[in-house]
C-alpha cells in the first residue's frame, strides 16, 4: 500500500468517528496547552525577576547582614543586623571603591495635609542616585549636610507625591513619617519597580535621621558600593575589611563564619537563573502528567477501534494486506490524533498564556508575554512520541490478527 493511500485510509477512518476522535485527543490538547502555559509563566517569572537586577551594573556590590554566600538565597527576616555606618566608613577608607552608599529600609505611615498612606521609607545618603541613577523631577536630593546634621527633610517618589499632594507643588510642604515631621525638598521622576519594590511609592530620608529619630537603631539594612577594577577582587577586599572591623577570626575564608554577605549582579543573575530553570522544569513536569493520561486515552480508543474493525482487518488481510500495512494504518491513525491534539493544544496554550500575561501584567509591573520557541517544537515532538508509544500496541495487535478468525468475528 502506498503512503498516500495509507494516509487517506487513516484519515477517512478517523473522520467516520469524529466525535470519538475529538474526545480521545482531549487529554493531549489539555496536556500540551498546560505545558506551554506553565513554561510561559515560568519564563515570564524568570524574565521579570532578572529584569529587577538587570540595571544594577556589573561593578556594583551589595553587603547585607547574615552569614554565608549570597548565592544561597534571600536573607532571613530574623537575621541579626550587623552592618553599621562605621563599616561603610571603613570601606571608603580602605576599599577599592569609587562610591559607597548606606541604606536602612523600613515601612511607616505617612500623612500630609488631609491625606495619609502607608509606604516604604529608605534612609539613605547623598550617593543613592550615583548607585541607582534617577533624575529629579522637582527640587533636589539629600546631600551630605542633610546626613551629617540629621536634617528632617524628605524626597518623595513620583507616585507618593501624587498620592499626598495631587497636582500641588510639594516642595517646602510638611509631611509626617510615623511621628517624625519632615520638609519635602524634592520629587524623583518615575522609576517603576526594581528589586521587587515600587520605587515610585518610596520616601527617602537622610540615613542618620532615619536611624536616630525614626527607628532608634544604629544599623543599616545594606551597603552598596561601586568597585574600581576586578569585581571578584573587590568582593575579597570587602570580606577582608569587614572581618577586621567585626573582629571575625576567619583565616581560611569560610563564608559561614562571617556575619555578612557580599554579592554582585552576576551572583543574583546566576541564582535567579538556576531557581527559574528549576521552577520552569517543575511546572512543566507537573503539566506533562496530563500527556500520559492523554496517551492512555488514545491507546484505549485504538484498542476499541481494533475490536470494532476486526472483520475489516480480516478482509484487508484476505485480499492481500500485509501485517506492515495494518500496523502502519493503525499507527498512523494514532499519530494523526496526537498531532491534531498537539496543534490544538499549542493554539490554546498560546492564547491562554497571552491572557495570563495580561492578567499578571495588571498586578505586576514589567511582566512580559513569553512563549519559548523550544516549547512549541517540543510539543510537536512529544505529541508524535506519545502517538507512537501508545499507538504501537493496538496497531501491533491489529496486525497480528489471524485473517480467518477475524472474518468469523461477530
Amino acid at each position: 500500500m502506498r503512503t498516500s493511500d495509507l494516509f487517506i485510509t487513516s484519515t477517512e477512518s478517523l473522520r467516520r468517528n469524529t466525535s470519538r476522535s475529538l474526545l480521545t485527543i482531549l487529554g493531549i490538547v489539555i496536556g500540551i496547552a498546560a505545558v506551554i502555559v506553565m513554561l510561559s509563566i515560568g519564563q515570564g517569572a524568570q524574565g521579570y525577576v532578572l529584569n529587577q537586577v538587570a540595571n544594577l551594573g556589573s561593578d556594583v556590590l551589595f553587603v547585607e547582614p547574615g552569614a554565608g554566600d549570597a548565592g544561597g538565597g534571600p536573607p532571613s527576616p530574623f537575621t541579626q543586623q550587623t552592618l553599621k555606618l562605621s563599616d561603610a566608613d571603613a570601606l571608603k577608607k580602605r576599599g577599592p571603591f569609587s562610591i559607597i552608599s548606606s541604606v536602612v529600609i523600613t515601612s511607616a505611615p505617612v500623612t500630609a495635609q488631609e491625606n495619609s498612606t502607608f509606604t516604604s521609607v529608605a534612609g539613605t545618603d547623598e550617593y543613592q542616585l550615583d548607585i541607582f541613577p534617577a533624575e529629579m523631577a522637582l527640587g533636589r536630593f539629600i546631600d551630605h549636610e542633610d546626613v551629617t546634621s540629621n536634617s528632617r527633610v524628605a524626597v518623595l517618589g513620583w507616585d507618593i507625591a501624587k498620592d499626598l499632594f495631587g497636582d500641588q507643588d510639594p516642595i517646602g510642604e510638611r509631611i509626617t513619617v510615623k511621628n517624625l515631621p519632615a520638609r519635602v525638598i524634592g520629587v524623583v521622576t518615575p522609576q517603576g519597580s526594581k528589586f521587587f519594590s515600587n520605587l515610585d511609592k518610596r520616601i527617602y530620608l537622610p540615613v542618620t535621621t532615619t536611624q536616630r529619630e525614626l527607628l532608634n537603631v544604629d544599623y543599616v539594612s545594606y551597603i552598596s558600593a561601586k568597585a574600581i577594577g576586578d569585581i571578584d577582587v573587590a568582593k575579597d577586599d570587602v570580606r577582608a575589611i569587614l572581618r577586621d572591623t567585626h573582629a571575625i577570626n576567619n583565616p581560611n575564608g569560610d563564608l559561614a563564619k562571617d556575619d555578612f554577605m557580599v554579592s554582585s549582579q552576576s551572583d543574583a543573575v546566576n541564582t535567579i537563573a538556576g531557581v527559574g530553570f528549576a521552577l520552569t522544569l517543575l511546572l512543566a513536569s507537573i503539566a506533562a502528567i496530563s500527556l500520559v493520561v492523554g496517551g492512555i486515552g488514545i491507546m484505549n480508543m485504538m484498542l476499541v477501534s481494533v475490536t470494532e474493525r476486526t472483520r475489516e482487518i480480516g478482509l484487508r488481510k484476505a485480499i492481500g494486506g500485509t501485517e506492515q500495512n495494518i500496523l502502519g494504518q493503525f499507527l498512523l491513525e494514532a499519530v494523526i490524533l496526537t498531532l491534531m491534539g498537539g496543534f490544538l493544544g499549542i493554539t490554546i496554550g498560546i492564547i491562554v498564556s497571552f491572557l495570563a500575561s495580561l492578567l499578571l501584567g495588571s498586578f505586576v509591573d514589567g511582566w512580559a508575554f513569553v512563549i519559548p520557541p523550544s516549547a512549541i517544537a517540543a510539543s510537536f515532538i512529544v505529541a508524535t512520541v506519545v502517538g507512537i508509544a501508545f499507538g504501537y500496541y493496538p496497531a501491533k495487535r491489529a496486525a497480528k490478527l489471524d485473517p480467518i478468525e477475524a472474518l468469523r468475528y461477530e
